[in-house]
């Protein structure tokens, strides 16, 4: 028996820079470049949502295109006035209340544990930006309350130590200090809508700019945050090889100077797709949601993907037929055993 192939598809975080990733799953589209599984991380996570409900590339890209239209016209970035001005009481409390507003301030913390969860933005830690656009986008296109359809999908969330102790550890692991504890995967076709809406938005919850998620008791925050030196978190190609099998990925990376390292899976075949004409400014290009830089990152991957895609199209247009013949195979191997159970009969 040939071995099995199969095509993964990595969709890494990077704000407004997902856009990006529109560009690139219209050339995808266009090439008729079909995953089978897909994995994503912060924005990644949210393209990704889209792309696995949809179950094929070509109505992923179309839909993408809608949504990164829209976000070019009302931005995400939706500030929370009401976390803001918790927090700024509780500062309050502490830097003028002497002993007795300080011990008020901290104790503020322990409320978590008697209010409801939507309530926990207030008193624990400081929540900037309201989730509440994101929320939208994914009630209306991530078919959250589809059950075991699509395509199988992984996300990555950061199991949270503290906001200001998870940003200190991405600090150090950025600058080489040391190694900020890997990111989880969480494999969302199985769960319900509740839980994959949570999911998904701690993995694009950026400590202190939005609230993390919790998760099975546990508080989760953005998956690019783990594994930093590496980038295992924020390119979560891991689970499309452990445990979806992929032989075949194809990886988007939202910066050029990604220090993530394909050699460190030699029995897999990797495709990078990376951003080589735009972007250098550092933050501001991941919040930057202004329609003209939407555009231009979106043109972008469609550029890039097929600068990167077309050296290699013959490849992939025969790892494609040996797929569709791997199909066809099991089809026919399927309607032998359905005549022999018939026959039995």
């Amino acid at each position: 028996m040939p071995q099995s192939t199969k095509l993964g598809l990595v969709l890494s975080g990077g704000g407004a820079k997902g856009a990006y990733q529109v560009g690139v799953l219209r050339y995808l589209a266009e090439q008729n470049i079909q995953p089978d599984a897909v994995s994503g991380a912060s924005i990644g996570s949210l393209n990704g949502s889209v792309l696995a409900s949809a179950g094929n590339v070509q109505s992923a890209a179309e839909t993408l295109e809608q949504v990164w239209h829209e976000i070019a016209e009302h931005s995400p970035l939706k500030m929370d006035s009401l976390s803001f001005l918790s927090f700024v009481l509780r500062i309050a409390m502490a830097a003028f209340g002497g002993p007795a507003g300080r011990m008020a301030a901290v104790s503020t913390q322990h409320l978590a544990h008697i209010l409801p969860e939507k309530y926990h933005k207030y008193v624990g830690d400081p929540v900037f930006f309201d989730n509440s656009p994101s929320i939208d986008i994914l009630n209306r296109y991530a078919g959250l309350n589809s059950k075991n359809s699509g395509l199988p999908f992984w996300v990555s969330v950061y199991e949270s130590d503290g906001a200001m102790k998870d940003l200190l550890a991405f600090l150090k692991g950025s600058l080489g200090i040391s190694e900020s504890k890997n990111s989880s995967f969480i494999f969302l076709n199985h769960l319900p809508e509740d839980e994959k809406r949570k999911a998904l938005l701690a993995s694009s919850a950026i400590p202190l700019a939005y609230e993390a998620q919790i998760i099975g008791g546990k508080k989760y925050y953005d998956g690019g945050l783990g594994g930093v030196n590496a980038v295992q978190g924020n390119t979560p190609i891991t689970p499309l090889i452990e445990h979806e099998k992929c032989t075949h990925i194809i990886v988007t990376h939202l910066q050029d100077g990604s220090f993530w390292d394909r050699n460190s899976y030699p029995d897999t075949t990797i495709l990078e797709i990376r951003p080589r004409g735009i972007g250098r400014k550092g933050l501001r290009d991941m919040l930057s949601f202004e329609r003209g830089t939407i555009l231009q990152w979106m043109e972008q991957g469609y550029e890039d993907a097929k600068a990167s895609i077309e050296p290699v199209a013959d490849g992939l247009a025969a790892f494609s037929n040996s797929l569709e013949s791997q199909r066809k195979l099991d089809d026919a191997a399927t309607q032998m055993a359905d005549a022999l159970q018939w026959l039995k009969k």
